[in-house]
């Protein structure tokens, strides 16, 4: 049953989507999927952070210019050389956004420094007064006020540009209603659903080669990509539950099966500890371990549990055919263990085995599968079911058909 539509959404003029545990969505490239994901995922990021209490994180988005966030990041590492002894302190409030936290402390600590260090300790101490008043006046916001903010700084951060999607469009769910046009984003009908863990955005398991290289001050890169290295970078040491034990232990079993050894994270970065016994360093891994290794490492260090949703861009990308029915299989182990998996593919082989072993294994209602497909410009969608389900074949495969029988 259609539970999105979309109107003048990229290329979507108008149509209805099926969104379920498990979402496909497949076409054609420059077909709307990605941005119907990322739109999605900064819905579901959004709702996260209010209902978890992790939005104060978010406010750092809030009209800050480029020129005081550098004049910030170069200052607080300078700050026990005039006068402020709480450095380390002060530094951890600021990487968590916390500036109300930040500036009382500053401003307490400010009044002891020497005359000659009062110019240089005032323009930080500006800098966080001005954040620190923006966050306290936000806190007061409502839950509604407070998820419009939230939601439209990781639509930026993600797109660059709203107008990206366009400049007016209508996204229409169960849950809420959302309105663009004249530059303004109107939320209305909003529930907000208390299941909801967050969401981790996979755009290439690349990531984990170029993690080391990446910027580490935080929202240097778009919110998907920046919230994805902070997953990374994190060592999660809270309790868990048993079943939460037994399913790490069995998913990373179930992915050690498939690559043949572990994803590990050291002082160096990433690594492959092979079943052999030898450690390699993750540039010299292969691509399709690098796909299933990301996977088993965000399970393993709980960044994907019960209630999370987790969006991947073609995970067939680097993977030997065989590992992409695997990939699927791993994408069932999840669903079965409560976490949402959203996923875009040109691959008519992690299609077919989806849909087959949903309707083997009576899970299919679960399961979702939309195609998205242009004519003249204009992009429409068809939810799949065994009626249609030649299409996907049409869609997915009719290019190579045409470019074999050219030879033939």
């Amino acid at each position: 049953m259609p539970n999105l539509n979309l109107k003048n959404f990229a290329k979507i003029k108008g149509s209805d989507f099926d969104i379920e545990d498990i979402t496909v969505f497949a076409g054609k490239p420059g077909s709307g999927k990605s941005y119907i994901m990322k739109f999605q995922y900064a819905y579901t990021e959004a709702m996260s952070s209010i209902l978890n209490g992790t939005y104060t994180m978010h406010y750092a988005l809030m009209d800050n210019s480029e020129n005081e966030e550098s004049i910030l990041q170069a200052f607080r590492n300078l700050l026990s050389h005039y006068g402020i002894n709480n450095q380390e302190e002060i530094n951890q409030y600021i990487d968590l956004n916390d500036y109300i936290k930040a500036y009382e402390l500053i401003d307490s600590e400010s009044k002891n420094v020497e005359e000659k260090n009062k110019a240089f300790i005032h323009v930080i101490k500006n800098i966080l007064k001005k954040r620190s008043e923006k966050q306290t006046k936000s806190l007061l916001a409502s839950k509604d006020e407070k998820f419009h903010f939230i939601f439209r700084n990781i639509l930026e951060s993600t797109f660059g540009d709203i107008n990206q999607l366009n400049e007016n469009f209508i996204y229409s769910t169960e849950e809420v209603t959302i309105n663009y046009g004249d530059n303004k984003l109107a939320v209305n009908n909003l529930l907000f659903n208390d299941r909801n863990e967050g969401a981790i955005f996979v755009e290439t398991p690349l990531i984990l080669e170029f993690q080391k290289f990446l910027p580490t001050e935080k929202f240097k890169v778009p919110y998907h990509i920046d919230s994805l290295l902070q997953e990374l970078n994190k060592n999660d040491f809270t309790f868990t539950s048993e079943d939460t034990n037994k399913f790490i232990h069995e998913f990373k079993t179930s992915t050690s099966k498939i690559i043949n050894g572990n994803i590990a994270k050291g002082t160096q970065g990433f690594s492959f500890e092979s079943d052999s016994g030898k450690n390699y360093n993750i540039v010299n891994a292969s691509s399709g371990i690098k796909s299933i290794g990301l996977l088993q490492y965000l399970v393993t260090n709980k960044a994907l549990k019960k209630g999370s949703t987790l969006f991947w861009e073609e995970p067939e990308v680097h993977l030997h055919p065989t590992w992409q029915l695997k990939m699927i299989d791993l994408f069932i182990e999840l669903m079965n263990a409560g976490v949402k998996i959203v996923f875009s593919t040109h691959s008519p082989f992690m299609a077919d085995y989806l849909n087959a072993k949903a309707q083997r294994e009576k899970f299919s209602d679960r399961v979702s599968f939309n195609l998205l497909s242009e004519e003249n410009g204009v992009v429409s969608n068809t939810i799949l079911n065994d009626e249609n389900w030649n299409l996907l074949q049409d869609e997915l495969m009719g290019a190579f058909e045409d470019i074999m029988w050219q030879y033939l």
